[in-house]
């Protein structure tokens, strides 16, 4: 009985304890987090962004004021545009200082783009609208209030202030352009402003902001240059050459300060600005020279000191270190140069000649540096001297043209055009580059061909005047054609064997292709014109040729002669 009474005790413990522990239990709450279970809309920027945005719409507001209060003559119209511009250029002065703290930068940035949007449309009021400011005025303070805001930007490292003051700028500029005829100080201030913002962007190394301002620049210089061909703008051609020459030097003066004194790479904007500046200078040049306002020695000899000039500075050391692409740059600045400054000074079949004997200098220099941009350099110059000479189109007419149309004449220029085009073939140019790659041969492959064309061409003109009686009223056609044919086959034969020497690998790719226009010609010139005995003469050479050629080409497995 005791026992039952003792385990019935230990149940009813139990039973108690587990009732407690069933009343003591209680489901926990979660605990939310309100601010972190809030919608994140954009954060902190967004926040930062509505706040500027506000602030922005309150100060275009109180612009807004100054504009009722002028409007309604509660003060006078000058007074009114004075305390305008004030009001604009203070939150300028806002921007620089906000500008001082990086993290306030976003607001820097919305003070000063507020400025830009307020100062720019009131200047322009003011020069056209209110006419309280003349045009040069009006560029005038466009101009300091420009440099004011670039040097915020910079200083302040505010880079879409920057930009927003250039592309207002060259819009301000223009629409003063159209509605004040002010050619002249809008370029100057569009040239000043082009060079600025290059320098913004050297001293930040910003992207694409000297793109804007050197298209502003462009553009500016370009328009005085067209515009001074028109009789409704006072404008003299000469004025506008003089500005086309202070654009292109002031950004060669920029690029050669970026590569010999900081020792930068010059990237594609110099080249692209180069090109577009010596274009304008060019056409400027053409004008002025037409309106009787520049002379042509004039014009040449400046062109041949800018020539100078870019040769002096690409064989300078700190090109020299950086090579390859500063080389290549202020080379073939001073080739174009020197290139239209001779033929300017000199009658065309001299310059050709001239240019013909730059070409083996440039062939020279080339072997002995290892620089395949000069073998470019060569090839270009037995081109212009090829054309300027008439020479090339010589050599056509000799090959395939028309005796019945008036026969070609030969210059003795000719004769020492062709002589220096076969002279650059022995002199040993740069023919392997690791920049270049295979393309490193292609300045010889071309050097070939117009050996080819050049040579062969006067073979034809002196033997058809002695064989075909092409100077007579009746030439052998026939004789002519065997004749062609006969000078094509011996290149071609020539070409293979030049092939198997290491100075002119290239040759190779040109034998076939001459093989194929002498098939070719067989059909369309020989067989229509020829007679048993020039056809015989004609088959035998191509036969021959033909013959000879594939025993040259092959390959031999020691090394060929130099």
């Amino acid at each position: 009985m005791n026992s039952s009474l003792a385990d019935l005790e230990k149940r009813l413990a139990a039973v108690e304890q587990r009732l407690a522990q069933l009343e003591g239990e209680r489901a926990e709450e979660p605990v939310y987090d309100r601010e972190a279970a809030a919608p994140n809309l954009g954060g902190e920027f967004a926040a930062n962004a509505s706040k500027h945005v506000g602030r922005v719409l309150l100060i275009f507001g109180g612009a807004y004021l100054l504009r009722a209060i002028t409007d309604f003559q509660f003060v006078p119209t000058a007074l009114g545009i004075l305390m305008g511009a004030t009001y604009a250029v203070f939150w300028l002065f806002v921007a620089y200082r906000r500008g001082g703290v990086k993290s306030q930068r976003m607001g820097a940035a919305f003070f000063g783009g507020t400025s830009v949007f307020l100062t720019l449309p009131l200047l322009h009021e003011a020069t056209t609208r209110f006419g309280l400011l003349s045009d040069v005025e009006g560029i005038a303070a466009l101009f300091v209030y420009c440099a004011l805001a670039m040097t915020v930007a910079v200083v302040r490292e505010v880079k879409s202030l920057a930009w927003l003051i250039t592309a207002g700028g060259i819009a301000t500029a223009g629409a003063s352009l159209v509605t004040l005829h002010s050619a002249v100080p809008v370029a100057a201030f569009l040239l000043v402003l082009g060079v600025g913002s290059l320098w913004a962007e050297y001293s930040r190394e910003w992207l694409g902001l000297r793109w804007l301002g050197a298209l502003g620049a462009n553009l500016g210089v370009l328009a005085l240059v067209v515009l001074s061909r028109s009789d409704r703008w006072d404008i003299e051609p000469g004025l506008a050459f003089v500005f086309a020459v202070v654009l292109l030097a002031v950004y060669l003066s920029s690029f050669t300060y970026q590569s010999h004194i900081r020792g930068q790479l010059l990237s594609l904007f110099e080249t692209v600005q180069a090109l577009a500046a010596g274009g304008i200078v060019f056409a400027a040049a053409i004008m002025a020279v037409q309106s009787g306002e520049l002379g042509i020695t004039t014009a040449g000899v400046l062109s041949l000191i800018l020539g100078a000039g870019g040769y002096a500075l690409a064989i300078a050391r700190q090109t020299r270190e950086l090579r390859y692409r500063n080389f290549f740059y202020y080379s073939t600045f001073g080739l174009v140069f020197a290139v239209a400054g001779t033929g300017l000074l000199l009658p065309l079949a001299w310059a050709a000649v001239v240019w013909a004997l730059m070409a083996v200098t440039m062939a020279w220099f080339s072997g002995r540096n290892g620089w395949v941009s000069l073998s470019l350099q060569c090839t270009f110059l037995l081109l212009v001297s090829g054309v300027g000479s008439g020479l090339l189109a010589t050599g056509f007419e000799a090959l395939a043209g028309d005796p019945a149309t008036g026969w070609v004449a030969m210059h003795f220029s000719q004769v020492g055009i062709a002589l220096a085009t076969v002279a650059c073939l022995f002199i040993p140019v740069a023919q392997k580059s690791d920049r270049w790659g295979t393309l490193a041969g292609l300045p010889q492959l071309i050097v070939l061909a117009l050996a080819v064309w050049e040579v062969g061409g006067l073979f034809v003109v002196v033997g058809a005047a002695m064989f075909a009686g092409v100077e007579t009223t009746e030439p052998n056609l026939g004789a002519l054609a065997a004749l062609r044919t006969a000078v094509l086959s011996v290149a071609a034969v020539t070409l293979a064997l030049s092939s198997r020497y290491r100075r002119w690998p290239e040759a190779r790719w040109l034998v076939y292709p001459v093989l194929v226009l002498v098939g070719i010609k067989l059909f369309v010139e020989d067989f229509p014109n020829g007679e048993p005995a020039s056809l015989f003469v004609a088959l035998a050479f191509i036969g021959s040729a033909l013959l000879l050629v594939a025993p040259l080409l092959k390959r031999d497995d020691g090394p060929s002669p130099s």
